[in-house]
């Protein structure tokens, strides 16, 4: 049964998680994640456009993802299999930088001109959001004639006012999208600032068009939703097979120093209650709840509402768990729930980094959480780290395998008692600098310390019984570190790679770029950066305090939920717990 919306009537159609949308509409919208089905429809920002976009009856939306089956052909709809080019508007929902590719193909797919400048009066708009390009839009600016920035729901209404003049082909394209930066809250059309570059070839800022606001202020949330975000339906095809995801909480306080989200998304918003609670309200499809976010909820709140889930004969999964916020109680309800793994984030192997990171999170407190959970009935532990991150040294690699060693040594005797020991994995993935995070000053690992460092780590790991490590792809890692501090000069390698199939070391060679921009080398704390476009609340000068902080391996405390005003990202604005 499909999501019931306001003033439209959905039927399912042959094939799980397709919907068929039936009548004529007066406009046409192709929704693009440029992933595979599985991984969009796991994500519930892809699901919020939707949801919003499908409750006007003058709008036709159909859905569009990009996979490698997509690619052998035309790329067409889940609902009618309809072409990509056919419609009005190709909005973009950008998630991963690693997707970038992947929106080229889409517009070429879609036989559009690549390049927002080249299209004339007659061709779709197209418009990008997501959290990706929230963070830095800049390496796909080209391709784009206008992003929303920030949270859709706060820009949503006048979004979708705006669309008759927006797709009003009988005005000039530069007028509409003028009309649309002026009525849209997060609304940045690319053509009216010009980014600028100095004689080496490093961003020295930003020219932007007369009047027009520089930088451009990101939409947000400013009252608590009546509904937390939720899954508009459940698939088994999806990552989250048959699950029904609710948000619980939008950013998080802790302010992990590596973490985009932690600041784009902040102030940090829990949804209330209520709003979690008529969430529930539309699930009648799966006994399976996922819930996002919880992990940074107060340890007596998480347990009181899974419990009350529990009772209504719900099965719970969540992403990670915080392991300071695990208790006896809280395990007990994952065991309830099924669980057969749980996950914990510990990132960094020494108490130092962990430091440096701002993790907030001792060894202690890793391995209480480890045993309870093992007590528990709990077989399996995934942990998660980080390598490359900055101020790294050799012994902190060394401090992962002991404390996985620690950890094996601790929980070994609960899978004795139990007749079947259960099996840590050990997930390590490449650091990645981000922009608007303190650590977008910093340098992406080097290959050659990175590669020894990795062996190390498994040659530790290789003969600890039941425990397997699992790394990432050091070159994807890379590759993303380029496009997460680019600027639009990226786009022409963007092409390249695409169209042509050219390397990534090739094609930056190619465009010049090989030793300039912040991908190369690290920028200066008071240097012009390609990401200054984008309005965020927190303050640069905050972000570069946590930089010094981190360079000195000091903590911040997590964030305070009202008068706080240390980095400027709650301003007037008062959050309203739980």
């Amino acid at each position: 049964m499909a999501f019931p919306l306001p003033g439209r009537v959905f039927q399912l159609s042959k094939g799980p998680g397709r919907i068929y949308l039936p009548g004529p509409a007066f406009f046409t919208v192709a929704l693009i994640f440029p992933n595979s089905y599985r991984i969009g429809m796991a994500n519930l920002g892809f699901h919020t456009v939707f949801h919003t976009l499908c409750q006007h009856d003058d709008l036709r939306v159909e859905r569009f993802f990009v996979s490698p089956d997509s690619l052998k052909g035309h790329i067409r709809s889940i609902e009618s299999g309809s072409h990509l080019g056919n419609f009005d508007l190709l909005l973009f929902s950008l998630s991963f930088e690693s997707d970038y590719t992947n929106l080229v193909r889409a517009l070429i797919s879609a036989q559009v001109d690549l390049r927002a400048l080249d299209r004339d009066d007659s061709q779709p708009m197209v418009i990008a959001g997501g959290v990706a390009a929230s963070i830095n839009p800049e390496p796909v600016a080209p391709f784009a004639d206008a992003f929303v920035l920030g949270d859709f729901e706060a820009a949503a209404a006048s979004f979708m006012a705006s669309l008759p003049g927006l797709l009003d082909t009988s005005a000039p394209r530069r007028r509409r999208l003028s009309r649309f930066a002026d009525s849209v809250p997060g609304a940045y059309v690319p053509a009216f600032y010009t980014p600028r570059w100095n004689k080496t070839g490093d961003f020295s800022g930003w020219e932007g068009s007369a009047g027009r606001p520089f930088p451009v202020k990101t939409a947000l949330m400013r009252k608590p939703l009546d509904t937390a975000p939720h899954s508009c339906f459940v698939t088994p095809e999806s990552v989250f097979s048959n699950i029904f995801l609710i948000e619980t909480s939008r950013g998080c306080s802790r302010g992990c120093r590596f973490c985009a989200a932690g600041f784009v998304y902040r102030p940090f918003r829990p949804w209330p209650a209520r709003a979690i609670e008529n969430a529930l309200k539309h699930c009648d499809d799966t006994d399976r709840i996922g819930l996002i976010g919880l992990e940074v909820l107060g340890r007596r709140d998480a347990e009181t509402f899974c419990q009350k889930l529990i009772d209504a004969g719900l099965k719970l999964s969540f992403s990670s768990l915080r392991a300071d916020s695990v208790s006896p109680g809280f395990a007990a309800i994952l065991k309830k729930s099924g669980a057969k793994v749980a996950t914990i984030a510990p990132e960094a192997g020494s108490q130092r980094l962990r430091d440096v990171i701002n993790k907030n999170l001792d060894e202690d407190q890793i391995v209480e959480a480890a045993v309870i959970l093992a007590e528990a009935g709990i077989p399996n532990l995934k942990l998660y780290f980080m390598m490359g991150l900055p101020f790294e040294h050799d012994d902190d690699i060394e401090a992962i395998g002991d404390l996985v060693k620690r950890l094996h040594r601790e929980i070994r005797p609960m899978g004795r008692a139990r007749g079947r020991m259960g099996e840590i994995t050990v997930s390590v993935s490449t650091f990645v600098p981000k922009a608007w995070t303190p650590f977008q000053w910093a340098k992406f690992p080097d290959n050659r310390v990175l590669k020894r460092r990795r062996s190390a780590l498994s040659r530790m790991l290789g003969p600890v019984p039941n425990t397997r490590v699992k790394l990432d792809s050091a070159r994807g890692a890379w590759i993303q570190a380029i496009l997460s501090r680019g600027d639009r000069r990226l786009a022409d390698v963007l092409e390249v790679v695409t169209m042509k199939g050219t390397g990534w070391r090739k094609a930056l060679d190619e465009a010049g770029l090989t030793r300039s921009g912040p991908w190369h080398h690290p920028p200066g704390l008071d240097e012009a950066l390609p990401w200054d476009i984008v309005g965020h609340r927190v303050r640069k000068s905050y972000l570069a305090r946590e930089w010094r902080r981190a360079e000195k391996g000091l903590t911040t405390s997590p964030c305070r939920l009202s008068g706080c005003r240390d980095c400027g990202a709650c301003g007037p604005i008062t959050v309203t717990g739980r």
